[in-house]
């Protein structure tokens, strides 16, 4: 997990604290919080999860992390596991979602 950009801000005063939790199967892994990471959060973590024949996709939720209050939900995505199957690798963006299951607008080149 690289990072965000552009992200929707759930912060008014502050900056926000996002982080990443990836589902795959029955794993759920969650990247540290990017303290002040705002829009545009830096992760640089590695995950390593068995793969699971048949299961092509990773769920990635990113959240801002509050300490008063529940945490913000971001946006959400689905990672095709096809072209990092087929060549090794995949560098690619993916966009989020909304929790209607809209894109986010004026939102682009998340990178989870």
């Amino acid at each position: 997990v690289l990072g965000c950009r552009n992200l929707r801000d759930k912060e008014w005063l502050s900056r926000q604290d996002p982080y990443v939790v990836i589902t795959y199967a029955s794993s759920k892994l969650r990247t540290k919080t990017d303290t002040d990471g705002g829009r545009n959060p830096s992760f640089n973590q590695k995950f390593v999860l068995p793969l699971i024949e048949g299961l092509r996709e990773i769920n990635a939720e990113v959240w801002n992390s509050n300490t008063l209050t529940f945490d913000d939900f971001i946006g959400s995505g689905r990672i095709l596991l096809d072209k990092a199957l087929t060549t090794g690798y995949d560098d690619s963006t993916w966009n989020l979602t909304s929790k209607s299951g809209r894109y986010q607008k004026s939102r682009r080149n998340r990178r989870v």
